[in-house]
């Protein structure tokens, strides 16, 4: 699935995710993310895989939303609401008190299903270091 939302998104030539990647780091002693498979008569239709965070604005932990896929013929079924109510309440139940994602640029069909729901584009902009920029910055604290 997760190769879907990135043919869906028409980036499927930048996942580079491997099930070795998921079992690693979402099921080892210390998992970085949690994730929710919806599925029907046993076959995988959708997902929203999440990890908390912590707001020094608010003062409050939080949930953020990294992915959420939901087959196409799903699409307007609902489902996507139910993953991220589901992920709602668990994160409540943890004392989080918000939730944050970021929608692909160009993604017109995920931001207006976000918008409905009630999301708001805060006065952000989302940055990545990676590759060499990255391990240029590691290499900086000597």
């Amino acid at each position: 699935m997760l190769h879907a939302l990135g043919a869906a998104l028409n980036r499927a030539d930048e996942v580079k995710s491997s099930a070795n990647d998921i079992a690693r780091y979402g099921f080892g002693e210390a998992p970085a993310f949690e994730a929710l498979v919806a599925r029907r008569s046993d076959e995988p239709v959708g997902f929203v895989l999440y990890f908390y965070e912590f707001s020094t604005w608010r003062g409050r932990r939080g949930v953020y939303v990294q992915d959420l896929y939901v087959a196409d013929d799903l699409h307007g079924s609902g489902l996507g609401r139910r993953l991220l109510a589901v992920v709602a309440t668990r994160a409540a139940s943890r004392d989080a008190r918000y939730m944050r994602l970021s929608v692909h640029g160009g993604n017109d069909h995920g931001l207006g299903f976000y918008e409905r729901l009630g999301f708001a584009a805060p006065n952000e902009q989302p940055l990545v270091l990676e590759g060499e920029a990255f391990a240029t910055l590691c290499a900086a604290k000597r």
